[in-house]
């Protein structure tokens, strides 16, 4: 795994990838962006991630349905929703069942936005994304 924080971001709206890559430049993360669900998990196929940050409100699939299948197929990645339009409940729920790790609300503040990835890129390199074991 490269020393570089490898994170990927999913969202169907264009101008939040492009201000993602924008703060990615910035702090020196490298960033892969998706437009899907699909083409997210295509690209983790291939392509070695340490967090990924989805969308909640996607065409195809939601963003904790999309978190929950990286979770059981890479559970060593560390999972982040960012959404403006879900139940706090739902965010709840998904946060104490393990399937994210953290939430971003839309719009957010840079530094939220830092800390978060910065706290991620520690949970993953101490290897406690999950507690289940890589199958």
């Amino acid at each position: 795994m490269p020393d570089t924080l490898r994170l990927l971001c999913v969202d169907d709206e264009e101008h939040i990838l492009k201000t993602l890559a924008r703060f990615c430049h910035n702090e020196g993360i490298t960033l892969l962006t998706a437009g899907s669900a699909a083409e997210a998990l295509s690209i983790l196929e291939r392509e070695p991630v340490m967090i990924v940050i989805s969308d909640y409100q996607m065409p195809e699939k939601n963003g904790l349905d999309f978190l929950s299948e990286v979770r059981s197929k890479w559970p060593e990645i560390v999972r982040i929703m960012l959404s403006g339009f879900i139940e706090p409940s739902a965010v709840s729920q998904a946060l104490q069942q393990g399937e994210i790790f953290g939430f971003l609300p839309k719009p957010w503040q840079r530094s939220d936005l830092k800390n978060l990835i910065q706290t991620a890129a520690v949970q993953y390199k101490a290897g406690t994304a999950t507690e289940r074991t890589p199958r």
